[in-house]
């Protein structure tokens, strides 16, 4: 009896394991670009990044699992003579389906996931901790909850105050940084207007600075209210319009309020096989006597050169995408820049122009080559300009 118990127990872990090791899958990817850039002097830049992945089914349908990914960085900026280098855990996602019928179906992911808001322009990033997602009848419910102090400073895109700036300041490898407690939650409602879905989202962020280390010079609090609809206007034409309250408080020597709004309006249009065509809309509130300006979770720039941030802009842009065959893609992008209110030292409101485009050729199924430029027309200054080379192998 005891040698049958033995057995058993050696064919369940056998059993347990053996599924994962066959199906697993592995590699590697190794990262290269290089570029010139004149934003006031002109310099070469360059980042290389090798990558190491894998996924690991743990059941036969491959409804549980565990992805993984991890780069080392070396990169020389264009403002600096000299090679930085870091390591980073990109994703460690555990992704499990508890429950599953025809009618209804849970998804759980759990550990340093990727997170996003519905507009994408308050929080875009990786952080630790849990997505719980649910698909029924009515809808759609997504509940998270993260933390970002385990996050590497030097990769991490949580700015938001002073503290969280100077952290950032290292040549350590792997460095925390900021210590925020994030939550969210989002309700979709499909084809709830005739065709047009609706999408409400609540998303908070907590500064746990105090709570951590016990030393702060700044701590900000900020919650984001979101309504998004978004449908077809015609079989080959959609829409999206969304609009976000912000509040909340910056604890410094004197408290002050965090009060804006951003306003989004987009089109997308796929008029021929292989064009994609859009224009975008975007209004962030001027500092007043009742708004503040915009402050979203994760820092991102509004173009590839223009970098002053969402805050206190109007933006507008369109694009073209076209996909002539399956290995090759061009795109081709303009935007203007104003301030939504006159700024204190400048004449009008017009701040910039920027054009972009890219060439994107798959010439294996493992080599990847990209090539973009970028050209900025500052109001009353000198234009600027980047070009890059970026090359994808994969192992």
């Amino acid at each position: 009896m005891r040698a049958l118990t033995t057995t058993s127990l050696f064919l369940l872990f056998l059993m347990i394991f053996l599924i994962p090791v066959q199906a697993a899958d592995f590699g590697a990817e190794l990262d290269n670009s290089a570029g010139i850039q004149n934003t006031g002097d002109t310099d070469w830049y360059t980042t290389h990044k090798i990558t190491l992945w894998g996924t690991v089914p743990f059941d036969t349908k491959n409804r549980n699992s565990l992805a993984f990914e991890g780069s080392f960085f070396a990169e020389k900026p264009a403002s600096s003579d000299d090679y930085t280098y870091y390591v980073n855990l990109d994703l460690f996602r555990f992704a499990l389906t508890p429950y599953a019928t025809q009618s209804a179906k849970i998804n759980l992911d759990l550990g340093r996931i990727p997170f996003s808001d519905v507009t994408g322009y308050i929080l875009n990033q990786s952080l630790d901790g849990v997505d719980f997602r649910g698909s029924w009848g009515f809808g759609n419910l997504s509940v998270s909850a993260a933390y970002t102090g385990l996050l590497n400073v030097r990769k991490t895109g949580a700015m938001m105050s002073g503290d969280d700036y100077a952290d950032s300041i290292t040549d350590d490898v792997y460095a925390f940084g900021a210590k925020r407690g994030v939550g969210k939650f989002t309700l979709h409602l499909p084809e709830s207007l005739g065709p047009v879905d609706i999408i409400m989202e609540g998303l908070g962020q907590y500064d746990l600075r105090d709570q951590v280390d016990g030393d702060s010079e700044e701590l900000v609090h900020t919650g984001y209210g979101t309504l998004m609809l978004t449908g077809p206007i015609t079989g080959t034409v959609f829409f999206t319009v969304s609009g976000t309250f912000q509040t909340g408080v910056l604890e410094a020597e004197e408290d002050y309020s965090e009060n804006a709004m951003l306003a989004r309006a987009r089109i997308d249009a796929f008029p021929m096989p292989l064009h994609h065509l859009y224009g975008e809309v975007l209004y962030t509130t001027a500092e007043g006597d009742f708004f503040t300006t915009f402050l979203p979770i994760t820092v991102q720039t509004p173009g590839t050169l223009y970098g002053s941030g969402y805050s206190n802009i109007i933006k507008g842009s369109l694009g073209w995408g076209f996909n002539p065959r399956n290995f090759l893609n061009f795109d081709l992008s303009g935007s203007v820049f104003m301030y939504p209110d006159e700024m204190e030292g400048s004449d009008g409101l017009y701040s910039a122009t920027e054009l972009n485009a890219g060439l994107t050729y798959k010439a294996t199924s493992d080599l990847n080559l990209r090539l973009n430029g970028a050209l900025l027309f500052p109001k009353d200054e000198d234009m600027q300009y980047q070009a890059e080379l970026k090359v994808v192998f994969g192992l």
